[in-house]
């Protein structure tokens, strides 16, 4: 079993307003984006653990992802990443990436004067993992119920097990684990495409989409209840069921989500207070990398008027973590520092709104 964290080591989570950002950086030079990074997100903001998808094969979501299929070998057929084989060259590329990226990140946390507390850290979410990956055979794992059952413990598992890495090398124990579902939606509703691509696969039922959460985050919170890791989920805010996907994962025990208000409506906004009032932390996607940015005050009106609207009490904006509305995967740096300051600007003005409530 993976080690575990001591409880009383990890920090208490944050009360105030902050920034964060997607994971996905342009370029081939990590050190470059930690740079960057720390510059930018530095605490009380919440860094992260950065993503090169230009570094090529392995680098890549899905496979970065398949690596923490814990004891689980996999490779790259031309049909995609098939797993449940001995690994092949590409996946042992992957494997490299990601303890890379763990030590460098101990290399550049220990060269700071006061060590990091706080990381957020991006993988697929469980399904759309599953939905992802291709058994021996060439089918989908989420095609057969043993299959996708023992690939998502697997990967709660490794999962897990990438956190204490980090958390050994770093002494960072604040973890927000961030679980991409593009996939989910469509494996919910049966229009998953089978490898042929002729047909679709049957949708999955909804009790084993709960049921696989709830032990999902058991194996993550290594038993610990209240857990020290927060945990947020990344569904299409633009879903048509998105308010019934929400409910379903809140039931396993998610309270964390990335909302887009651009795709939000009434019923959207109302479902998000009634997280707030639970505790859950939304995190909002706010500013186009690249794009213009509305200054202070505009911006601070455009994120207080739906919150004033639902009644939710100025004292609450501390549930808001806000973030770019979408990745910097191809943005240059010196926009990912520009669109991370107004980011900034907002959080520190919505947070003394907060304080004279």
């Amino acid at each position: 079993m993976p080690e575990t964290q001591d409880l009383s080591a990890v920090p208490a989570r944050r009360q105030d307003v902050h920034v964060t950002s997607f994971c996905q950086f342009p370029g081939i030079d990590p050190l470059e984006i930690h740079r960057v990074i720390r510059g930018e997100l530095g605490e009380p903001n919440l860094a992260v653990l950065p993503q090169l998808p230009d570094r090529g094969v392995g680098a890549d979501a899905l496979g970065r992802s398949a690596t923490m299929a814990a004891e689980l070998g996999f490779d790259l057929q031309p049909h995609g990443w098939r797993i449940g084989v001995p690994d092949g060259m590409d996946a042992r590329r992957a494997r490299s990436l990601l303890r890379s990226d763990e030590n460098l990140l101990a290399d550049v946390a220990g060269a700071e004067k006061k060590r990091p507390t706080r990381l957020l850290v991006d993988v697929l979410g469980p399904w759309s993992l599953a939905a992802g990956l291709h058994l021996a055979s060439g089918e989908k794992v989420l095609s057969d119920h043993g299959a996708r059952r023992d690939v998502i413990e697997a990967y709660a598992h490794g999962v897990r097990e990438h956190l204490d890495r980090i958390t050994r090398a770093t002494g960072i124990t604040g973890f927000t684990l961030q679980l991409d579902e593009p996939q989910l939606p469509a494996a919910l509703d049966g229009t998953v495409p089978t490898a042929s691509g002729y047909r679709t696969l049957r949708s999955i039922p909804r009790s084993e989409v709960r049921t696989s959460y709830s032990g999902f985050l058991a194996v993550l919170s290594g038993g610990q209840d209240p857990s020290p890791l927060r945990v947020t989920v990344n569904l299409p805010t633009a879903d048509v069921s998105w308010i019934e996907r929400v409910d379903l994962l809140h039931q396993a025990g998610i309270d964390g989500w990335l909302l887009d208000p651009a795709a939000m409506g009434h019923r959207h906004w109302e479902r998000a207070a009634g997280l707030v009032e639970t505790g859950a932390q939304l995190f909002l996607q706010l500013l186009q990398p690249g794009g213009r940015a509305p200054g202070v005050v505009q911006g601070v009106k455009t994120i207080l008027r739906p919150w004033r609207q639902l009644g939710l009490p100025l004292s609450s904006l501390s549930a808001l973590t806000l973030m770019p509305a979408g990745s910097f995967a191809s943005s240059s740096a010196a926009e990912v520092v520009d669109c991370l300051g107004h980011l900034t600007g907002y959080a520190q003005a919505l947070e003394q709104t907060r304080v004279d409530a």
